[in-house]
């Protein structure tokens, strides 16, 4: 078994937040094409993840399921319309994400009429996105893949033939790694007026007083050359990524709790809830690489020899960090109809406790390097997610399925990062199940996901790593879109 789940987890390296924040929505192929529906419906070993005290519920002795999602995602950053630009936008931007691919395994074991077991693998919360090395925000971000993987031992037991109860631990760890550009142009315009134009300046009226002879004047007339070729290379590369930082880091093991009630009103009508904890993420000791163009390299030393006392690039690769992410607690409300026997609709309301994502500060160990903490807000505020689904058995081995989802942004306007530009979003989904013997089932679910507005502004503060001063306001019209094909295998016997 730990092979099988260091295994998924290898193939599972970079999982995709298609819900808000960096949480992740793809758990069940059978249940995507429901627009991920599922705490009030009997599932099997899918009750699992969706709530636990539906598995006592399970028809067969074993229930085993196992899928994998496919998600192509695009998001589009764009300048804001101005009277100077025709109101229109003189520059638009977009990612180039690579497919994400989070994975689920279920197992359900129903030993007797009252209670079940179960193991569960899924992928919690993720965000992967690529903006490249030289795009315009690259000072905020170039690229990251954020990942969290859980196993969750589960126990149901069913109180009596219309109540259940379940519970189960979420052993939860992850990694995640971040590439940024680390002078960006408005710190280049700064090193260039602040300092490179008045030693210039300087230099040229000390060269023309006539007062430098000999060797003083040639060390002089050396480093004029040296400070006008390195503010002709600062000029240059304005829209070049020359110094860039990529952290990475292991996370901690946390450990949460998953539980859920489920009641059946009647055999038309049932009502459930689930909790999922809140887990810390914490990384001990995270490195970092520096990636420094050779001219860029020489110009930084030179510069620190004219300025003995300005850190320019921090030595982020010289030691080791910590920090911290929340996973967010959730609680969901579902309720299920049932007609006939053909037909069952279900709706889930779900809150998430995005209010723990405050700040994000990576913080070095080694104090004596004496580099400052890189800090971000974050300002993150609770959510509600709707989601609403309906499945039609057509056939004794097709049953087709259609669903929509509303999900909000936890992120305030004036945090809006293109780290993880959030937005809130609408799906549409369809899928179908065929059952291809007796005791299997092929489960196919396509989703469309997109921003419930046009198009979303947002602006981020960016405050100078050595000045700690606002240096500026990186603002931007978002849009997005995404691809979502789930597939997965159903056996029971």
């Amino acid at each position: 078994m730990k092979k099988i789940l260091l295994a998924l987890a290898a193939a599972g390296m970079t999982a995709g937040a298609f819900a808000e924040g960096y949480q992740v929505n793809n758990f069940s192929a059978r249940q995507a094409g429901m627009a991920n529906v599922g705490t009030a419906m009997k599932l099997g070993s899918e009750s699992i993840y969706f709530n636990p005290a539906a598995a006592a519920f399970q028809e067969s002795k074993f229930d085993i399921s196992l899928g994998a999602t496919g998600i192509l995602s695009s998001v589009t950053a764009s300048t804001l319309p101005t009277a100077a630009n025709g109101y229109k936008s003189d520059l638009q931007e977009t990612s180039d994400n690579k497919m994400s691919t989070p994975l689920h395994m279920y197992i359900n074991y129903k030993p007797s009429k009252r209670w079940s077991v179960g193991l569960g693998f899924y992928t919690p919360d993720g965000s992967s996105m690529n903006w490249g090395s030289n795009w315009s925000g690259a000072h905020l971000i170039q690229e990251i893949n954020l990942a969290a993987y859980t196993v969750q031992p589960t126990v149901s037991f069913k109180i009596c033939d219309r109540l259940s109860i379940g519970a189960g631990l979420m052993i939860t760890w992850g990694n995640f790694d971040l590439s940024r550009s680390l002078l960006s142009q408005a710190t280049r315009q700064g090193l260039i007026t602040r300092m490179l134009d008045p030693k210039i300046t300087q230099l040229t009226a000390a060269i023309g007083s006539g007062a430098l002879t000999g060797e003083e004047l040639a060390q002089a007339q050396a480093t004029l050359q040296m400070l006008q070729q390195g503010k002709g290379y600062l000029e240059n590369t304005m829209d070049q990524s020359i110094v860039s930082a990529k952290l990475s880091g292991n996370a901690n093991v946390a450990v949460g709790v998953n539980a859920g009630i489920l009641w059946d009103i009647n055999d038309q009508w049932s009502l459930a809830m689930s909790y999922r904890s809140r887990m810390n993420m914490k990384v001990d000791r995270g490195r970092a690489v520096m990636n420094i163009a050779p001219e860029a390299a020489a110009l930084i030393e030179q510069l620190g020899q004219l300025s003995s006392n300005t850190q320019l690039i921090p030595a982020l690769d010289k030691g080791t960090f910590h920090t911290e992410l929340p996973l967010p607690t959730t609680v969901t409300w579902g309720v299920s109809y049932r007609p006939n026997a053909k037909w069952q609709m279900a709706v889930d309301l779900q809150w998430i406790g995005w209010s723990a994502y405050k700040d994000l500060n990576v913080a070095f160990n080694e104090t004596e390097l004496g580099i400052k903490d890189i800090y971000s807000v974050k300002n993150y505020s609770n959510t509600l997610s709707a989601r609403f689904g309906a499945e039609y058995q057509a056939l004794n081995w097709l049953t087709a399925r259609a669903g929509i989802y509303f999900d909000e942004s936890p992120v305030d306007s004036n945090y809006l990062n293109p780290e993880t530009p959030s937005m809130t979003k609408i799906a549409y989904s369809l899928g179908a199940s065929f059952r291809l013997a007796r005791s299997l089932s092929l489960d196919l679910a396509y989703c469309y996901v997109s921003s419930a507005d046009p198009e979303r502004t947002g602006s981020y503060p960016i405050y100078g790593y050595s000045s700690g001063q606002l240096e500026e306001v990186f603002t931007r019209n978002y849009k997005l879109h995404a691809h979502v094909v789930s597939f997965g295998m159903r056996i029971s016997f």
